[in-house]
């Protein structure tokens, strides 16, 4: 049904967003016998009382804000190194006593063996998962801790910013049937 208000449509003053009109106060704007009024403003500018575009622009900022300082949390800072981010290393439950945790969200470019260590202290034997079909590290690995306290330790750091990430940190149990660590896997101590 848009389309079939083709010369009906104005943009509203502070957002930008189209506004259907009537055809009358239209064709009175455009012979100019009638000026409409900057007042005349979309349903949501109306509703949120928007006045100006820059009443949006500290709205954005403020959103912006309020999202980072949610995502953000208690996490550590990127610079900050781990020895400081005790808030995060808090051991979580390990009543199966799993010593193997997936890694997830690492920095695919800068992310190698002494960074993996400094995260995870106590790490034994790491797999870097690769794409099946470009064969390129895809962010991810499997990491043999060298005991269940460590690994609950690891666990307990999800979240924790590791090269300016936040990396993503689970048990993985063991599967009966595969060889842990695999001949592929690098031997970190």
């Amino acid at each position: 049904p848009w389309d079939l208000y083709r010369g009906n449509k104005r943009r509203c003053p502070t957002c930008g967003v189209p506004s259907l009109i009537c055809r009358d106060c239209f064709l009175a704007d455009e012979a100019g016998t009638k000026k409409l009024h900057n007042s005349i403003r979309c349903e949501l500018c109306v509703e949120e009382n928007i006045t100006s575009k820059v009443q949006i622009k500290e709205r954005e900022k403020q959103e912006l804000k309020e999202y980072e300082r949610k995502a953000n949390g208690k996490k550590c800072k990127p610079e900050v190194a781990n020895s400081d981010c005790q808030e995060r290393n808090v051991a979580v439950e390990n009543p199966e006593n799993i010593t193997r945790i997936y890694v997830s969200n690492l920095c695919k470019i800068q992310m190698n063996e002494e960074e993996l260590i400094k995260a995870l202290p106590g790490a034994t034997h790491v797999l870097w998962l690769k794409d099946r079909h470009t064969g390129q590290f895809n962010g991810s690995c499997l990491v043999e801790m060298a005991s269940s306290d460590t690994a609950s330790a690891a666990v307990g750091s999800n979240g924790m910013l590791v090269l300016g990430r936040p990396i993503r940190v689970k048990f993985q149990k063991a599967d009966g049937k595969d060889v842990w660590p695999p001949p592929s896997a690098i031997k970190l101590v």
